[in-house]
């Protein structure tokens, strides 16, 4: 990425950085090298600055009191009636899954979260999406639940902040001008509440970097990378969204619903550094239509960035495990500082998957 200074050059190794695991938080040191520990030479560009660390979520420099908060995840109405949403741009990273019905659901993991000024529309739980969620140890916040996704969170030790619970009327509230049930909101204030009254730990628990990130700058150059100006993910014919690669600032933006896909909180589009497609194992759970996904397993994919593709693979060996993914030749994919959306796509539907040359 053009854009990043040679500072980020030096935070390869920091997957050493993280300890501690578990609900109850140790400091976790993400601070950057110090100049005349033998990691900084005289030819490196290095821009110290006081108080920012690399984030755990992005690899981004960010100020370190956010990158110790405890991660919180939070569901997403996504059908078409829902639009449009809020507080999505404010998420570091962001899962699509497929749920009953055909439609999408979404699932937005964050870390500066105190100050947004709305979240929402909230949605049910579901109980793959507890899955990843567990991955970040977060806090979960749903309004509503599957039994699959009850007996998940029980079985997980989930800390949950659910709009059917006795914190509902403390974390949610309710917009007029929609109609239920996509009405349902929530707000950083309100979830830093709903947290201290749950008496949940408050400190980043993550034992790890989401990815190992790609610090070094180094291009997608290997002999299978594909251009990727545009990537199109046709679920079916009600949901069929796609993003467009702007070149001027390396970012991809989404649109769905034949429209651009706007946070009402910013105005704008969102917009992401990077794009992972994970193929994975659908099937209905029951007669009303649930789904239930194969993640702790194997499988393939993509992984898109600066205007590229290239296939991947991934693995996740338990449900405590983060699912991990790997470039063709089996190395740790590395993926670039910034924003990363994730799109868990249906594996017997590999073509609905496609690209613009």
């Amino acid at each position: 990425m053009k854009r990043w200074t040679k500072y980020m050059m030096l935070t390869v190794l920091m997957v050493g950085l993280f300890a501690g695991c578990g609900k109850t938080a140790k400091k976790v040191d993400m601070s950057l090298p110090k100049e005349g520990d033998g990691t900084i030479t005289a030819t490196m560009d290095y821009d110290f600055k006081e108080g920012m660390v690399i984030s755990p979520l992005t690899g981004e420099l960010t100020d370190e009191k956010i990158a110790n908060n405890r991660v919180v995840t939070c569901m997403i109405n996504n059908i078409d009636v829902a639009m449009p949403q809020s507080g999505l741009s404010y998420a570091d990273i962001m899962y699509e899954c497929v749920v009953e019905g055909g439609i999408t659901r979404l699932m937005g993991v964050f870390q500066d979260y105190k100050n947004i000024p709305k979240l929402g529309p909230v949605r049910s739980a579901r109980h793959y999406y507890v899955d990843y969620s567990n991955e970040y140890d977060a806090i979960y916040a749903h309004f509503g639940q599957t039994k699959y996704a009850v007996s998940e969170m029980e079985a997980l030790h989930t800390n949950e902040l659910s709009g059917l619970s006795a914190l509902g009327s403390v974390v949610y509230f309710r917009d007029n001008s929609r109609v239920a049930p996509h009405n349902a909101y929530t707000d950083g204030k309100k979830i830093v509440k709903g947290i201290k009254k749950a008496k949940f730990e408050k400190k980043n628990t993550m034992t790890a970097p989401r990815f190992t990130f790609n610090m070094e700058q180094e291009e997608l150059t290997a002999e299978d990378a594909k251009n990727a100006p545009v990537v199109k993910l046709t679920f079916n014919a009600y949901s069929h969204p796609y993003f467009e690669y702007n070149k001027k600032d390396g970012l991809y933006y989404r649109f769905q619903y034949g429209a651009k896909h706007i946070d009402d909180q910013t105005g704008e589009q969102l917009a992401y550094e990077n794009i992972i497609i994970q193929f994975a194992g659908y099937s209905n759970i029951d007669k009303k239509g649930y789904q239930d996904l194969a993640l702790v397993s194997s499988g393939d994919g993509y992984y898109i960035t600066e205007g590229k593709r290239v296939p991947i693979t991934w693995e996740k060996n338990s449900k405590s495990d983060f699912t991990n993914f790997f470039t063709a030749d089996g190395n740790a994919l590395k993926v670039n500082p910034g924003k990363t959306w994730i799109t868990v796509f249906p594996d017997n539907n590999k073509k609905g998957v496609s690209f613009k040359e």
